[in-house]
C-alpha cells in the first residue's frame, strides 16, 4: 500500500484513460489533452510521486515505485483496466506497470519512452549526467540540490528494461516520438518492433510533441484508439480494396447517391497506382480483417487547380483524401480515416458529391470548412473542402 495520496485531475466519463507526465513536470504538461479526451473517456491526469502537487513520501524515488503507486492508485479508484498515455518517463512507468500487471492495461500510448539510458541521444543526455552529478554533491548540504540529484538521477539511472521483455505484452500498443525527439530514432523503433502487437508514428516536432503540436498528437492517439490499424497497402491487397470499392459504391446508392462513383469508376488502375506511389492505406479491425481503404496523396492535385464559387483556404502544400471505402458495418471508420490522416498532414483538401450527405456530415463534424467547387476530368462537379492544421 502506498505511503502517499497521489494529485490528480479527473473529467469525463467511460472507459478510464490515465495520463502520465514526464520527468520534473505535473499532470498540467497535458492541459491539451484533458479536455480533448474527456469527451469519450474517464480522463484522470496524475502528478507523479514528488511532482507537482503529490508528495515525495519516504518510499524510494524510481521509476518502479511510481508503477506501484500507480498500481495502488488504480486499486484505490476502483479501476481494473485501464488505457494509459505515458510521456517520457511517463512512457517508462507505464511500460514498468504493464509488465508487472499486464492484466491491467487496455491499450498503451508510449510517447518519447525509452528503455535505458542510452536510448536518449548523447547531445540531450551528456548535460542530465553533468548535472546529475554536480547536483549529487551538492546534495547533502541542499535540499534543492538534492531535489534535482533525484530527478536527474531517474534519467541517468534508469529505466532498465530488456527489449526482450516486451515480447510479453500483447496489447493493443501506440508508440509516438517526434521526428526532433531527444530520444533515438533507433531507440523507438526498437521498442515498436519488440513489441507484438505496435503500431509506430513518427510525427513532426520533438519532443513534446504532445504539448506543442496537440492537434497532431490527439489526432494520431484517436485514431489509434478507434481500434483500427494502419497500414500501407501492397498488391497483394488490390482484390479486396476493390470488393472494398464495390461495397461502398452500394452503400452510397442505398441512400440516393447513384452518381459519386457509378459503374467502372474508381478504376482499378487508379487504386493499384495508388498502391504503386505508397498513397494507398488500409484499415484493419481487431479481427485483423480489412475493413477500410483510403488513398492520402501530396499535391499538386490537377482537378483542385480552378475552384468556382469560393477559394481554398490557402496555397500551402497540401494532401489530398481520395478513394475512401469501407465495409457497409464497420463503425468510425471516417472518424478514424480523418484523425489517422490529420496526424500525418497539416494541410487537407478534400472532395465529394453533394449528395454523400454522410462524408459532409464527417468532414464538418471535422472542421472542414467549404471552400466551393471542383471540376473532375469529365466535368462533373464536387464540393470541395479544406482543414489547415495549426
Amino acid at each position: 500500500m502506498s505511503d502517499i495520496r497521489l494529485h490528480y485531475i479527473e473529467k469525463g466519463e467511460g472507459r478510464p484513460l490515465i495520463l502520465l507526465h514526464g520527468n520534473g513536470e505535473s499532470c498540467d504538461y497535458f492541459e491539451h489533452q484533458i479536455d480533448c479526451f474527456s469527451k469519450d473517456y474517464r480522463v484522470i491526469a496524475i502528478d507523479t510521486r514528488g511532482h507537482g502537487q503529490s508528495p515525495q513520501g519516504e518510499k524510494p524515488f524510481t521509476i518502479k515505485q511510481f508503477a506501484d503507486d500507480l498500481h495502488d492508485f488504480m486499486d484505490e479508484k476502483g479501476i481494473e483496466k485501464a488505457i494509459i498515455l505515458g510521456f517520457s518517463d511517463g512512457g517508462n512507468i507505464a511500460l514498468t506497470l504493464a509488465l508487472k500487471h499486464p492484466e491491467r492495461i487496455e491499450k498503451l500510448i508510449l510517447n518519447g519512452a525509452n528503455l535505458f539510458p542510452s536510448g536518449v541521444k548523447p547531445l540531450y543526455q551528456w548535460p542530465i549526467e553533468v548535472g546529475y552529478h554536480i547536483a549529487k554533491r551538492f546534495a547533502g548540504k541542499s535540499e534543492k540540490a538534492n531535489k534535482n540529484a533525484e530527478m536527474l538521477g531517474l534519467m541517468v539511472n534508469e529505466p532498465h528494461i530488456a527489449p526482450a521483455e516486451l515480447a510479453r505484452l500483447t496489447m493493443p500498443v501506440l508508440v509516438v516520438a517526434g521526428t526532433k525527439d531527444m530520444i533515438k530514432e533507433s531507440h523507438t523503433r526498437l521498442i515498436h518492433n519488440s513489441l507484438p502487437n505496435a503500431q509506430l508514428a513518427i510525427l513532426n516536432g520533438d519532443h513534446f510533441i504532445a504539448n506543442k503540436h496537440h492537434n497532431t498528437f490527439n489526432a494520431m492517439v484517436k485514431a489509434f484508439l478507434s481500434g483500427y490499424t494502419f497500414r500501407h497497402s501492397t498488391p497483394v491487397d488490390l482484390p479486396v480494396i476493390l470488393n472494398l470499392r464495390d461495397q461502398a459504391r452500394d452503400i452510397m446508392r442505398s441512400y440516393g447517391n447513384t452518381f459519386q462513383w457509378p459503374d467502372g469508376y474508381p478504376t482499378d488502375a487508379m487504386f493499384q497506382k495508388d498502391i504503386e506511389q505508397g498513397f494507398s492505406h488500409i484499415l484493419v479491425n481487431e479481427k485483423e480483417t480489412i475493413v477500410g481503404t483510403f488513398a492520402l496523396i501530396p499535391s499538386p492535385e490537377p482537378t483542385y487547380k480552378t475552384i468556382y464559387n469560393g477559394q481554398w483556404l490557402n496555397e500551402k502544400p497540401y494532401h489530398v483524401i481520395h478513394r475512401i471505402a469501407s465495409t457497409p458495418d464497420s463503425h468510425g471508420v471516417l472518424d478514424a480515416i480523418l484523425n489517422y490522416c490529420e496526424a500525418i498532414a497539416q494541410n487537407i483538401r478534400i472532395d465529394t458529391h453533394e449528395s454523400n450527405v454522410i462524408m459532409r456530415k464527417g468532414l464538418e463534424k471535422h472542421g472542414y470548412q467549404y471552400c466551393g467547387i471542383i471540376h473532375l476530368l469529365n466535368g462533373d462537379e464536387r464540393l470541395a473542402f479544406q482543414k489547415s492544421i495549426s
